[in-house]
């Protein structure tokens, strides 16, 4: 049966010309079906390589994209500290020399009435990146000036490092200390550009002078109060009182009206009120400048738009508060009511 059978399809095939032609085709299908069978396998393997690599790729990808902006960000860090290392650079002179600092340092001393005995600049000393020179500074004054000169000149931009202190009494002269200090000063060793943070840095307070000398024995051991603190500058007379054969001046100071006769002290150059006019009132001032105390007199006069005048019948209605005797231990009170 089956010889018959395989030689009744070869029959069939040579009698048919559509299946001559069928047939190799169908034996080529055959042949590519058998060889995908023996190579699928093999192209299968090689698909998950190229999957694997394809990960690996991407996440090398993903790690170099991470560095990229690992990067980015540390030249942005690294801008901002060469910007901050910059800065503190120019902040070490701010922006000046040596010669800017002595005529700073000359025109504070006098703006307190002290007096330099000594300003010894040395040879400077080269950093890296900076240079430091020692200044040794020997002042006389009194201790209030003293210490508001130190709050001034070294609380300025400019970095000054104090060193070796000391703080002596000045023989022959009662009342006075001698101020005696090292201090580094120091330069960027190249001009730098002032940097653009300097517009939010605020604006330094007004120094006030200290409540009391805890040097001076030779004072009255009290604390300044009413206008005994305040430059006569920021004092306007705005008016006098007639009590009797005395008259006492209307000043006004930050906002407050005080009543002063002569005796009471007022400033902080150890003025004195000397005499009280209808129109002006004469202060007499001590300072210790070059070296010797020296006497002044200011003359404060009414201001034109506030003229103002009280008789011994007007007076009950204003009280002197915290007053002075001539002894002038202190500055007149503000006016009640």
């Amino acid at each position: 049966m089956k010889p018959v059978q395989g030689w009744g399809w070869r029959a069939f095939i040579e009698r048919s010309a559509w299946a001559r032609r069928a047939l190799p085709v169908v034996a080529g299908l055959a042949l590519l079906a058998l060889g995908c069978l023996v190579r699928l396998p093999h192209w299968w393997g090689l698909q998950g390589h190229e999957q694997v690599r394809q990960a690996g790729l991407q996440q090398a990808q993903q790690a170099k994209a991470a560095s990229l902006a690992a990067v980015a960000q540390e030249q942005v860090a690294l801008e901002a500290a060469r910007l901050q290392v910059q800065e503190a650079r120019w902040r070490l002179a701010a922006g000046a020399g040596m010669s800017d600092l002595l005529e700073q340092l000359a025109s504070s001393g006098l703006a307190y009435g002290l007096h330099f005995e000594q300003v010894d600049v040395q040879d400077p000393v080269a950093r890296e990146g900076y240079e430091l020179t020692p200044l040794t500074v020997q002042v006389v004054g009194r201790y209030p000036a003293l210490r508001m000169w130190l709050d001034d000149w070294l609380g300025q931009a400019r970095l000054l490092q104090a060193e070796d202190l000391h703080l002596l009494a000045a023989k022959g002269e009662p009342g006075l200390l001698r101020l005696q200090l090292r201090v580094n000063a120091y330069q960027a060793d190249t001009v730098l550009p002032a940097p653009t943070s300097l517009a939010d840095v605020p604006a330094r307070a007004e120094a006030q002078p200290p409540a009391l000398d805890p040097f001076a024995a030779w004072a009255a051991r009290l604390s300044p109060s009413g206008l005994a603190g305040v430059p006569l500058s920021q004092l306007e007379m705005v008016g006098s009182l007639q009590r009797g054969l005395e008259r006492e001046a209307l000043l006004s100071a930050k906002g407050r009206v005080y009543r002063v006769r002569a005796g009471d002290r007022v400033g902080r150059d150890g003025g004195v009120v000397e005499q009280v006019g209808e129109r002006q009132m004469d202060v007499r001032e001590r300072l210790f400048v070059g070296g010797v105390w020296r006497e002044r007199t200011v003359m404060l006069t009414l201001r034109k738009s506030a003229f103002r005048e009280a008789s011994d019948g007007n007076d009950a209605a204003v009280d002197r508060l915290g007053g002075v005797d001539a002894a002038g231990m202190g500055a007149g009170g503000p006016l009640s009511g």
